[in-house]
């Protein structure tokens, strides 16, 4: 099955990046204004997409970093 022209032409990595991008700036517009808990959530979110982007990229700066900070949110949704 042939990949959709907007994948090939561009690669998955710009809009996963680019996604993840957006989302790391909605997760600090969250955190500033205190809206909780949705700032966790979206904290967990983009970090999972960076974390993505680590692995394509085979960064392993990027995936330690990413991998800390969602166990980080988790304990803070969890409570742990």
């Amino acid at each position: 099955m042939p990949k959709p022209s907007f994948i090939t032409e561009r690669g998955i990595d710009f809009y996963v990046k680019w996604s993840a991008t957006v989302m790391a700036l909605i997760h600090v517009w969250l955190i500033s204004h205190d809206i909780q808990p949705w700032y966790k959530y979206t904290g967990v979110f983009q970090a999972n997409l960076w974390l993505w982007l680590g692995f394509l990229w085979r960064q392993p700066s990027v995936i330690l970093l990413n991998v800390i900070m969602i166990a980080i949110y988790l304990k803070g949704i969890f409570g742990l």
